[in-house]
């Protein structure tokens, strides 16, 4: 049987490829094809296209590259036809893979099931994809237990198995071995900056993130080392030039180690958040977009109170939230100070172990992948 994979950020990515891993030990005969990133690649998953033809932010970003997106979108298309494909799995991606979702349809009607994993913030913003998502797709794979309620009163089929990366976020040394590894010595502590896995977020995001530090440093008498965390879609060069004019940055390739050293963190809105959260390191969240994108947002985008998942799962702000001209250095450094130390380290770090062991039990891919198996096996 053949399963074409399409995600478009490293998170997806990352999704993906242990996803793929789990079913190959169930379906050795299985072959995988798609878009994806070096996860996916490094699973033997014979790449169409890579993730980073996709790599646009914004509503208003998008507009300008709907030409090059249609065709790779068009590109897809053809490679799950001409590949016999018998299974299409969209993970995460939601404009780029409902486009897909919709153009398939329209070329192959119902032929090829399509599961879709983990579930667009429906539940958040555009409410109206609920319907959409319900007819174009056979079945909803999602990562939060509430998620569940959304879908099934549509008649779609939904399952939650538990988040993926429960039991999986860990760091791959102990404390002191990356301390070493990390160079940090005798009372020296460490922040650290995830900005996000695209050049347009990272260029947004940390210079503004360098300079809370610069404002932190100065209200502290340690030392402070900064850990970048590095996306694996994003050049170690791009970074190193960015940081260049702020004393002792270290770029990390592993934002799980980064986040486990680090006395806090400075996260960009998304995926990391959860990682955070797993990780237990108190930390504050920041986004920002372009202007147009905020406003237009702003207008799609009704009652919803947080943006951070791990306030959405604990119903109330239990991580500060800084968005688009909140998120000041002054206002990130404030949030990081009073989480440095005192009452506000350990109320966050107790919440945060409440909203984490809301999540299931390690294991959810694999059983993901008994599900996928025996749902879809032909």
């Amino acid at each position: 049987m053949r399963v074409f994979w399409v995600t478009g950020e490293s998170s997806g990515d990352r999704h993906a490829a242990h996803l793929i891993r789990e079913l190959k030990q169930l379906q050795p005969s299985w072959t995988h094809g798609g878009m994806g990133g070096e996860a996916m690649r490094h699973e033997g998953v014979e790449l169409t296209a890579d993730l980073k033809e996709a790599a646009v932010m914004g509503l208003t970003e998008v507009i300008r590259h709907l030409p090059r997106l249609f065709r790779l979108r068009n590109r897809l298309i053809d490679a799950i036809v001409q590949s016999g494909t018998q299974l299409v799995v969209l993970v995460d991606f939601p404009d780029f893979n409902m486009s897909v979702a919709r153009s398939l349809r329209v070329r192959l009607g119902r032929q090829i099931p399509i599961l879709y994993y983990v579930s667009p913030q429906v539940w958040a913003w555009r409410r109206g994809r609920i319907k959409t998502i319900a007819r174009l797709v056979d079945a909803m794979a999602v990562l939060f237990p509430f998620e569940v309620d959304v879908y099934r009163p549509q008649g779609l089929e939904t399952v939650f198995y538990g988040h993926p990366l429960v039991g999986e976020v860990v760091p791959s040394a102990s404390e002191s071995e990356l301390r070493a590894q990390f160079g940090l010595t005798g009372d020296e502590q460490a922040v650290a900056l995830l900005p996000g896995s695209r050049t347009q977020e990272i260029g947004r995001h940390l210079p503004v993130q360098l300079a809370a530090v610069q404002k932190l440093r100065a209200r502290l008498t340690e030392p402070v080392k900064v850990l970048l965390a590095r996306a694996n879609t994003v050049d170690h060069s791009m970074l190193a030039q960015m940081a260049a004019g702020t004393p002792d940055v270290e770029i990390v390739d592993n934002a799980r180690d980064a986040l486990s050293v680090a006395r806090v963190g400075l996260v960009k809105s998304g995926t990391s958040t959860v990682e955070a959260l797993l990780i237990g390191t108190p930390y504050t969240v920041m986004y920002i977009v372009s202007p147009l994108t905020y406003q237009i947002a702003k207008l799609l985008i009704r009652g919803v109170k947080h943006i951070a998942m791990v306030n959405v799962l604990a119903g109330r702000e239990i991580v500060p939230e800084r968005v688009q001209d909140a998120a000041t250095p002054e206002r990130l450094a404030s949030d990081l100070e009073q989480l440095w130390d005192g009452e506000g380290r350990e109320q966050q770090q107790k919440r945060l172990a409440e909203v984490a062991a809301s999540l299931g039990e390690p294991g959810a891919t694999k059983r993901l992948a008994a599900w996928i198996s025996e749902r879809f096996n032909k």
